[in-house]
């Protein structure tokens, strides 16, 4: 093999065995994060597995019985918990703007959960005009509008549907304290302005239960997150900001033991069994498509570096094991005066004057009767090499050589006649096609 294949055999396995421990290592974890929860979360809610698809929004923690649960005439319903949530790092606040912005870590009030189940009845999606929204009456009457919708279709800077009701046929909710003050009634509006879904709470929620009281003095907390964010603390005062953070943490985590119905999230059986199936299905889904890959890659190679194993692999098994026939060309009747019992010097030499850079072997293989003849052609022999031949036909011709070349005059047929019998071949610079 010449230096510059293999060279590019090297980069060529160097790279794509590279992407192939990229893809190994960031696949699952991009499947647990973007299409596996939302699937779980959609087979848990057919179940009524309410719990699990609350623990799949990651609060930091929640209370077990829902503060508001309703169902539709018609079917489906809505459902929200009481939950803390923790700003996560797409929310961090970015040079330039607002110092109003939540920062990364600090913690908030929510009301989280769920509608589902209206999916052939609740249009959302519309590229003009789009009205579909929240409305939110308050415990004192108010009514607040939130939006919901979180994708634009369209590219034309106005969001025109909901993603997770879209592709899973359901609407996450979270209703922060920063959105509203309190809670009595939900309305939704469709893509037309009307509203279609009503659910109405029991009681006023407005953010004050047993389950917040474990957070206690929530506002300190962020504050002592907002004061570590700053740059140009001693190492002092980080030291005591963060004691101060994980004395808080402590005793959240402590409360939330001792009242009834309130969970740490991590804790809970549900996320635990929810982790882990998140896990289990995005390698599922990792594992057939790494496995194509490095298959794809290994056929393109075969293909293009000129090793040919999957080709010689089939042809054997086809030929050998299978003992399926080898359709070669008939060989043309001839009439000879003098017969065929007799052997011939057959010599076969390349025509190498235009490329004369070629210094690669070749060999060519003719066959008949179930006998095969190769000629084995070197440089140092002058590309010239002489076999000993019965007078005959031989058919099905074959050459091994460098990819880069062709042979422009390969007999398909080999015709041995007389004492001594020569072939020349001619060899050129194969074309390149882009």
């Amino acid at each position: 093999m010449k230096k510059s294949k293999i060279f590019a055999t090297v980069v060529y396995f160097l790279f794509t065995f590279g992407m192939g421990v990229i893809f190994s290592l960031t696949l699952p974890g991009y499947f647990a994060t973007f299409t596996v929860p939302a699937e779980l979360i959609g087979n848990a809610l057919a179940a009524n597995d309410f719990v699990t698809c609350l623990v799949l929004t990651e609060p930091v923690g929640f209370y077990r019985e829902p503060v508001l649960d309703r169902t539709f005439e018609n079917g489906g319903g809505i459902i929200l918990y009481e939950t803390v949530m923790e700003v996560d790092g797409n929310s961090a606040q970015t040079d330039g703007e607002s110092a109003d912005k939540p920062l990364r870590g600090t913690l908030y009030k929510c009301y989280t959960g769920y509608v589902y189940g209206v999916a052939d009845r609740y249009e959302v999606f519309s590229a003009e005009r789009n009205g579909t929204a929240l409305k939110v009456t308050t415990a004192e009457g108010n009514e607040i509008v939130l939006p919901i919708l979180d994708y634009d279709a369209d590219g034309d800077g106005r969001y025109d549907g909901i993603s997770t009701f879209d592709q899973n046929g359901f609407i996450v909710l979270e209703l922060g304290e920063d959105d509203v003050a309190s809670i009595k009634r939900l309305s939704f509006t469709d893509r037309t302005g009307a509203t279609v879904l009503v659910a109405e709470a029991e009681r006023e929620l407005r953010f004050e239960s047993v389950f917040f009281d474990c957070f206690g003095d929530m506002e300190s907390y962020n504050d002592l997150v907002a004061e570590g964010a700053k740059g140009g603390i001693s190492a002092e005062e980080t030291a005591r900001i963060n004691g101060a953070r994980n004395d808080y943490v402590a005793s959240v985590v402590t409360a939330l033991e001792n009242a009834q119905g309130c969970e740490l999230t991590p804790e809970s059986a549900e996320y635990k069994a929810a982790t882990e199936a998140v896990g289990k299905q995005a390698n599922r889904k990792a594992i057939p498509f790494i496995i194509i890959y490095f298959v794809f890659i290994y056929i393109i190679a075969d293909f293009l570096l000129g090793t040919h194993f999957i080709i010689k692999f089939f042809s054997w098994f086809l030929f050998k094991v299978c003992k399926i026939p080898h359709k070669g060309k008939a060989p043309p009747e001839k009439k000879d005066a003098f017969g065929h019992d007799f052997y011939s010097m057959v010599t076969l030499r390349l025509d190498v004057t235009e490329v004369p850079e070629f210094n690669g072997s070749v060999e060519v293989r003719y066959s008949a009767d179930g006998e095969e003849f190769a000629f084995s052609l070197l440089k140092a022999d002058g590309y010239t090499a002489t076999l000993r031949m019965k007078a005959g036909v031989y058919v099905n011709p074959f050459i091994d050589i460098d990819r880069e070349y062709a042979p422009v005059d390969l007999p398909d047929n080999l015709e041995v006649d007389g004492y001594q019998t020569e072939i020349t071949i001619k060899i050129v610079r194969r074309e390149v096609h882009l």
